[in-house]
């Protein structure tokens, strides 16, 4: 009787360690671009309509507008909708049309970060946010 107990009990501790390491199997298969964003969002600061962070060299931001599409087309006045244009230290870094992006390869030091939100709806027109960031 306590051979077979023991048996069991060896065959259970076998079965639950190779479980235990085919989930960490499954861990190591996710993609870092989301470890990193996830970590980005839980340590953001907002600013206005948007939520930002400074990690590296590069600025996490992503907007918190609600029922807001943003989209590189023409846009009509009565539309929701429009897309990002970015300023480094008063020079134009580019436009972006999704919710989360990043500003990448900044230098050491005090920047000045512009974010204009670009629409023709009246609710959104003249949008605009600045803040200061430092890279360490």
């Amino acid at each position: 009787m306590m051979k077979w107990m023991l048996s069991i009990c060896a065959l259970l501790f076998l079965v639950t360690g190779c479980q235990s390491q085919h989930e960490e199997k499954q861990v190591m298969k996710e993609d870092p671009a989301v470890h990193v964003m996830q970590q980005a969002q839980s340590e953001m600061k907002q600013q206005g309509f948007l939520k930002y962070k400074v990690q590296g060299s590069s600025v996490y931001i992503e907007s918190t507008l609600q029922d807001f599409h943003l989209e590189p087309t023409r846009l009509k006045k009565d539309e929701k909708a429009g897309y990002f244009t970015v300023y480094v230290d008063g020079k134009r870094a580019g436009n972006e049309y999704t919710a989360a992006f990043v500003v990448k390869h900044l230098s050491k030091g005090k920047h000045k970060m512009t974010v204009v939100l670009n629409s023709r709806h009246p609710e959104y027109r003249q949008k605009r946010e600045t803040w200061d960031v430092f890279v360490t």
